[in-house]
């Protein structure tokens, strides 16, 4: 009986000590807000999806259930207006009557419902290639922006076009060109055709007329991208754009997708020349450097409060700027907007639970979460755009209260510290072997691009032989600037090579894939959950409850014990003085 009695005893230590470690675990907010947050719905924008549906698994512990679907933002738009979806995921506004799109119908502006715009992340298209000669990979794809203007108008379908050429540094074999495109409407769609047209309208224009958009392709840019030529290929979705430009059977293929694609893929992106003249990557920093100089709708009583124009950011001559970088927005619910004299509520399917959960769902994202910004591929929000997030926030029916509206400080958004814009402040800027004109097989001397001695050997940088035979063989692992031990100044030990603030990631100048401690490209991005509890309102709370809890697994298995030690001898004792009859056993008759 004393055995049994100590082994129910120490089975019950054993449950209480694992309960209160699996509060600990897990945190006390768990508990709290598991019954009180309703399940809201979402879906559009793949640019952003990687982060959304990222940023929705950390909170699921929370007790929150956030499904968001990535489609595309012509259908998150169209969804929220059929009272389809509780918020939905755009990388640009609604289109009014006065907006047109020359491929597609125009998308009916908000009537009879209110609405804003919330920015989620910052990113940058970038060019996904595949490119091989004789089973190995170009890795290190450097071009102009009339280059790939042109490759995207149909106008250059082969690799060995003199104009890739001049922009690359060497001749590549003859490989006819695949451009892959969407095939539904996708905000990258909208961003490369509208920087086309701004920057490059020459080409643009006659492409887009051809294609049967009429006059409209003279003012306006397109979500739904002309693929009736020859060697394009339309797609549905970033995944399946990434994923056939990926495949080792379509050589010669190159699309467009965010910067998250080709992280996770292990794609190499294109290096593109901005205004100074220098070819760079999509990194966070250089995201963050080229949206200063977007053009903010700061004006709260416009129904595009926060909404962006990337004219200018396009010609950013700063030399860390990467031309092609953008925002993406969430589009929720609001109380209440006066729009022409009329004023219009919420759709009428949201409810102020769903609210209570989006809107702790964007104090999440607009600061705890911008920490995995940089890792998933993205660029965290700058200050202008969460404090404007947060007053947008503060209008969804049920809102909670924004923990850091009041002090921008306490966001736990990496792009600042201690009021100090360190993102920007700390971009790395390019060498001078990123500079247009630079050998490409380079190295840094006494502060200028010399041409790599060992690029005449079989172990070049551009994947191809020094020759100009397209037969030449190729080799990724070289040692050019964008191998990790290189000693030019393309090298990912160089101050180029953090990916933000904070973040351990090496980023490749020339590929802008992820290099592992070996040098090698990662081919994995796993993001790990960060959660809601840890932001700073919830810190003091969550180390109290801790340190109690803490106690508890010391003091409760102490205190255990010793009554156990006390009722054994107690036991014992008795037993000892003779005053007890054994109980009958089995077959005693009694």
């Amino acid at each position: 009986m004393r055995a049994d009695r100590l082994r129910r005893l120490r089975l019950a230590i054993v449950l209480v000590v694992t309960a209160i470690l699996g509060v600990i675990a897990f945190g006390p907010a768990t508990v709290a807000q598991a019954s009180t947050n309703v399940t809201i719905n979402g879906t559009g924008s793949s640019y952003a999806y990687p982060a959304l549906d990222q940023w929705a698994t950390n909170l699921e512990r929370q007790g929150y259930d956030i499904i968001y679907s990535g489609t595309s933002s012509q259908q998150g738009r169209q969804q929220y207006i059929e009272n389809q979806m509780d918020f939905a995921g755009s990388d640009i506004a609604f289109l009014t009557d006065g907006d047109a799109d020359p491929f597609a119908s125009v998308d009916v502006s908000q009537i009879g419902f209110a609405y804003s715009y919330i920015p989620d992340v910052a990113g940058g298209l970038s060019f996904l290639y595949n490119l091989q000669v004789q089973g190995r990979k170009i890795t290190n794809m450097r071009l102009s922006g009339k280059t790939l203007a042109e490759i995207f108008t149909g106008q250059i379908t082969n690799w060995d076009n003199p104009a890739i050429t001049k922009d690359y540094g060497k001749q590549l074999p003859s490989i006819p060109i695949t451009v892959v495109t969407r095939s539904d409407g996708a905000g990258e769609s909208y961003f490369l055709s509208n920087w086309m047209l701004h920057e490059y309208p020459s080409l643009w224009v006659p492409f887009c007329e051809q294609q049967g958009g009429g006059s409209v392709c003279t003012k306006d840019p397109t979500e739904f991208y002309p693929n009736h030529v020859s060697n394009f290929r339309a797609l549905q979705g970033a995944d399946d754009v990434a994923g056939y430009v990926a495949s080792s059977a379509n050589n010669g293929a190159i699309g467009y997708a965010e910067y998250y694609y080709a992280k996770v893929e292990g794609i190499p992106s294109v290096s593109m020349l901005n205004a100074a003249g220098y070819f760079v990557q999509p990194t966070a920093s250089n995201v963050a450097i080229a949206l200063e100089a977007a053009q903010i709708n700061t004006d709260q009583s416009s129904p595009d409060f926060l909404m962006q124009n990337l004219d200018n950011v396009y010609s950013d001559k700063d030399p860390r700027a990467y031309p092609l970088s953008s925002y993406s927005y969430l589009v929720v619910p609001r109380t209440s907007r006066t729009v022409g004299g009329h004023t219009y509520g919420p759709v009428s399917e949201f409810n102020t639970g769903k609210g209570k959960t989006l809107s702790g769902f964007v104090n999440y994202i607009l600061c705890g979460a911008q920490q995995q910004a940089a890792q998933l591929g993205y660029s965290p929000l700058p200050e202008v755009m969460v404090k404007g997030g947060f007053l947008q926030d503060g209008l969804i029916p049920g809102a909670v209260k924004s923990p850091a509206a009041a002090n921008y400080s306490s966001c736990d958004n990496p792009a600042y510290l201690n009021g100090k814009d360190v993102l920007t402040a700390e971009a790395p800027s390019p060498t001078v072997c990123q500079k247009y004109g630079a050998p490409l097989d380079c190295t840094v001397v006494d502060g200028k691009a010399k041409q790599t001695n060992s690029s005449t050997g079989p172990n070049s940088s551009t994947g191809l032989n020094s020759s100009t035979n397209p037969s030449s063989s190729a080799n990724p692992n070289s040692t050019s600037g964008n191998n990790q031990n290189s000693t030019s100044g393309n090298s990912s030990n160089s101050p180029g090579s953090k990916s933000g603030p904070g973040s351990s990631e090496s980023i490749n100048p020339n590929t802008g894939q992820v290099e592992s401690s070996t040098g090698q490209a990662a081919n994995d991005v796993a993001a790990q959950p960060v959660g809601f509890a840890s932001q700073p309102p919830e810190q003091w709370l969550f180390g109290v409850l801790t340190a109690v809890l803490l106690l508890a697994v010391i003091a409760v298995p102490a205190g255990l014990g010793t009554w156990l030690q006390r009722t054994t001898r107690r036991g014992r004792d008795t037993s000892g003085r003779g005053g007890s009859t054994p109980p009958p056993g089995p077959g005693t008759g009694r």
